[in-house]
């Protein structure tokens, strides 16, 4: 046992390792974990590739800990009822590893396990870095000790154990509990291939953050708010957005990107980026979709609509030049990756989870709702939950628990969600206010954006993950860094790879 121990340290030291040793990289394509900022480029919180483990020894840590990595965290249900079930619940496949957190995840547990008699949780978290929290959980699940509740965990988290959650639509029925007071929309975003995975909890809409200095200085109108305004007398739909970012992009002379005289090998201000996100997520500008049929998941599907965004953006890099391409976005003068940070971009897409990442009250700021697509919007949604794995043996009893934790103010606190619950609301938002002052925030709009959800979602599982992951990441990174590719032939390439890489997962 100790012998295995140490060859499940060895190989979580060696994922380390390779994780402090990547090199310079194109724009960064994956979120940071909500609560956390980051430093050049955020750090892979939910999707990492991870070795595979085979056996863990019960009860004792799952990771090394190191001079800068805290160590795991094992609490032992102190103060518990003697005759409560015993609950696990690990945390690391996204936000809440950091030690402030889990002080505030602990005091909430204590709380609650003085509570009542019938549930007594224990918390077993790994600190999320590189990969060493998934490889933690392969280890507990090979093991035979697979925790009961996992989170908060995202769908990219959840995909790397597709098929490991429970569906929890007959524990809430069992346990009376009603999920018809969730937004349908809400519902099937928390289901994973069709199962309920999870109760809506933590919920990071995206929308148009747009720096108002950068529009005064134009002598522009500000973005719409609400769905179905117009802008400027045009709808506000990709044409408009386009029209408005390369007015708003401007070289070292003071050409915007609309004049014959603009230099875009001096661009000082751009328009617009989608930052942070991935093929996947640029494609979801347009609508969501798979990359492949998932009737037949041997075959790959590039969607109509990832096309046609695919090309909008690679043009507006290339060609119209109001989107920052790789040299640019990773600049020092662009933030190094966080470019609305920089303050010389005026218009970006990302989610709420973004305020951890720019100063909320010197810059001046606010959001606006975005644009239509052939007549429709759709904001691509991140959102974390709590899931029960189906290895549980207290599936019931650990329902009760998450159907408390869910509604619990003080992990909404901790990881920064939009509560799912409307009624929960006004206080989160409140608390954002207070870090944005004096800017006053239009918050309606990250409710408003809610209601148009990539579905199938960005994030969504497919087959071999890994690989495909990668191909799409190269995908990106080629038409970040390509000037005159053709691009409907990197689209063909890339269906066949992924086809490939869909073959191989049978």
């Amino acid at each position: 046992m100790k012998k295995l121990l140490y060859i499940l340290s060895l190989l979580i030291i060696a994922s380390m390792v390779l994780a402090a040793c990547g090199g310079g990289a194109a724009a960064p394509t994956s979120a940071p974990a909500q609560n956390e900022a980051p430093a050049t480029e955020p750090p892979a919180a939910t999707e990492p590739p991870a070795a595979e483990a085979t056996e863990a020894p019960a009860g004792e840590p799952t990771a090394v800990p190191t001079p800068t990595i805290p160590p795991p965290v094992l609490t032992e249900g102190e103060g518990c009822d003697p005759a409560a079930t015993r609950i696990t619940w690990f945390i690391g496949l996204g936000a809440g590893s950091q030690p402030n957190d889990v002080e505030k995840e602990k005091a909430w547990v204590d709380k609650f396990n003085a509570s009542q008699t019938e549930a007594c949780v224990l918390m077993n978290v790994v600190y999320n870095t590189g990969s060493n929290s998934y490889d933690a959980l392969r280890a507990l699940i090979a093991g035979g000790n697979a925790p009961d509740i996992v989170g908060p965990v995202g769908k990219a988290g959840r995909a790397n154990f597709q098929g490991a959650w429970a569906d929890i639509t007959p524990l809430a029925d069992a346990a009376g509990f009603d999920l018809s007071a969730y937004d349908p929309n809400l519902l099937e975003f928390t289901k994973d291939e069709g199962i309920l995975v999870g109760i809506p909890f933590a919920l990071f809409p995206s929308f148009i953050y747009y720096n108002k200095k950068l529009f005064d200085e134009a002598q522009l109108p500000y973005p719409p708010h609400k769905v179905g305004e117009q802008y400027d007398g045009k709808e506000w739909n990709y044409d408009t957005l386009r029209e408005l970012s390369m007015k708003l992009t401007v070289d070292a002379n003071g050409n915007d990107a609309t004049s014959a005289d603009f230099d875009p090998a001096n661009v000082v201000q751009f328009g617009f980026y989608p930052q942070w996100t991935d093929a996947r997520g640029i494609g979801s500008l347009f609508g969501g979709g798979l990359p492949y049929d998932p009737a037949d998941p041997t075959k790959a599907v590039i969607p109509e609509n990832w096309v046609a965004a695919w090309k909008w953006y690679y043009n507006g890099m290339w060609t119209d030049h109001f989107i920052p391409t790789s040299d640019y976005a990773n600049s020092d003068q662009f933030g190094k990756g966080n470019v609305f940070s920089s303050g010389n971009l005026a218009m970006s897409q990302v989610h709420t989870w973004y305020t951890c990442c720019f100063d909320l009250s010197k810059t001046s700021w606010d959001i606006a709702v975005m644009p239509s697509y052939n007549g429709q919007i759709t904001a691509k949604l991140h959102g974390d939950t709590f899931a029960i794995m189906q290895d549980s043996k207290n599936k019931e009893v650990a329902f009760k628990v998450l159907s408390q934790m869910v509604v619990a103010p003080e992990l909404y606190q901790i990881y920064g969600g939009m509560p799912a619950k409307v009624e929960d609301r006004p206080a989160f938002f409140a608390s954002l206010d207070e870090r944005s002052a004096p800017n006053m925030i239009d918050w309606s709009v990250a409710e408003e954006m809610l209601k148009y959800p990539d579905l199938p979602n960005h994030e969504a599982w497919t087959p071999n993950p890994a690989v495909v992951k990668n191909i799409l990441d190269t995908f990106r990174t080629t038409m970040d860094q390509t000037p005159d590719l053709n691009l409907d032939e990197a689209i063909a390439q890339l269906k066949l790879d992924l086809e490939a890489a869909l073959k191989d997962a049978q």
